[in-house]
């Protein structure tokens, strides 16, 4: 056994070099969620922004695919939307426990968790359907209202992935996989406890919101759930890094909401911002989580007063706003990492030994195998060891043999690589 990690504070909040292209998922999720919301303000109806946004956000998803994939997994996205939608509809139409409604949103957020790991999604992962739903379980719902609403949530995943197929007509060969190659899905019981962990903390997160007076629990909820990562230590570091961010997105969301609640013009810049914010959080995100939350907290915060303003006429005063945020964000940063220390992941050294023999099996038989099976066992091998070396109570594992196997295997990638081109050149 080995002892608790240490919880690093050394480089959280450092920039690094942007990685990507940004600009898909920005552009996508921008243009995407404009459309409809444009026509709910001409039609007087943004009292529905929530439920076209919850679609929209699809389009943040699947770009590193070729176009057939993408337009397939976008697809799964858009259905795994609309159903966590409309069980969180339901609830809000027929729980009326404010304390059941928190442990149904735990709940779902860790089943978010279970199967966006299992199935290797990719970013954003299970943080935007927690984002989400949460909200809904909280939105006051009529039984006969939500098969409308619902559609809506399908318009707006349509959009979604109709603008991210559009490339396909200027660049009908579709994107080279430069951003990693689609890796096959993994078991459930396999990143299980981490879905655990999200479960637990977001019931404890949302329960402490309800008792501390809060009027959004659904955003501790979302925080809980957003700060866990591959294990214990770099949870910390997301926690610190959502802390800080969400902070100072508060201080913006208060530079702009006066404008957001003009008469006359104010729908129409609250739609602007929120679309900016979108683009600011993507091309920032690779950066440091930190700054990406600088824009993911006024968009979250103009999201909730836009709906406000056209359902009742009236928004919830600025300040009540930002105090429920911040009170919101640092409760979930600190039950989701509590949850983190509580729940072990008795299951990382395992995976780390599974890891290792296929990754061996898998040099041995590179000639066989081909490039995309090695290079999908040395990901899961890389990201074995690394979720392994931040948790707590782990049998330890010999970091040499990891880390040999690892040289072998990217030299014998290499080595096919270079045969491969060879052999292009040759015909």
């Amino acid at each position: 056994m080995v002892g608790f990690p240490s919880l690093p504070l050394r480089g959280t909040l450092r920039l690094r070099p942007a990685v990507g292209p940004w600009h898909r998922p920005a552009l996508s999720v921008a243009v995407a969620t404009l459309l409809p919301d444009l026509l709910l303000l001409a039609l007087g109806r943004l009292d529905l922004v929530l439920y076209t946004s919850a679609g929209t956000m699809c389009a943040l998803y699947t770009h590193a695919l070729p176009y057939r994939e993408r337009a397939r997994a976008l697809a799964w996205v858009v259905l795994g939307m609309a159903g966590t939608v409309g069980v969180a509809l339901t609830a809000a139409a027929t729980v009326r426990s404010t304390v059941v409604l928190i442990a149904l949103a735990a709940l779902l957020a860790g089943v978010h968790k279970l199967l966006c790991d299992a199935t290797r999604l990719g970013p954003p992962g299970n943080v935007i359907f927690t984002f989400v739903g949460a909200s809904a379980f909280f939105v006051p719902q009529r039984l006969g209202q939500i098969p409308a609403h619902l559609g809506l949530v399908l318009v707006g995943g349509a959009v979604a992935w109709a603008v991210c197929l559009a490339p396909a007509l200027v660049k009908p060969h579709g994107p080279a996989l430069t951003l990693g190659v689609p890796r096959a899905p993994q078991g459930l019981r396999s990143l299980l406890p981490l879905a655990v962990r999200v479960g637990v903390g977001c019931a404890l997160a949302g329960w402490a919101s309800l008792a501390a007076g809060v009027g959004h629990p659904y955003w501790a909820v979302v925080t809980a759930a957003a700060v866990h990562r591959a294990n214990t230590s770099v949870s910390w570091q997301r926690a610190l890094q959502r802390t800080v961010g969400s902070l100072l997105g508060l201080v913006l969301f208060t530079a702009t909401v006066p404008l957001s609640r003009a008469s006359g013009y104010g729908a129409l810049v609250a739609l602007l911002l929120i679309a900016g914010c979108q683009i600011g959080a993507e091309a920032t995100i690779t950066r440091n989580y930190w700054v990406a939350q600088v824009f993911v907290t006024p968009m979250a915060l103009l999201l909730v007063s836009i709906g406000d303003l056209a359902g009742s006429g009236s928004a919830e005063p600025v300040g009540t706003l930002v105090g429920d945020r911040w009170l919101d964000t640092v409760l979930g940063a600190a039950f989701g990492i509590l949850s983190a220390v509580l729940v072990t992941n008795r299951r990382a050294s395992d995976r780390l030994a599974q890891a290792l023999r296929h990754a061996e099996a898998a040099v041995a038989a590179a000639p066989q195998v081909g490039r995309v099976r090695l290079a999908d066992s040395l990901h899961e091998l890389r990201e074995s060891a690394d979720g392994h070396a931040g948790e707590w109570w782990q049998r330890p594992i010999a970091i040499e043999e990891v880390q040999r196997v690892e040289r072998e295997g990217h030299r014998v990638l290499a080595l096919l690589g270079e045969r491969e081109s060879a052999d292009v050149r040759a015909a």
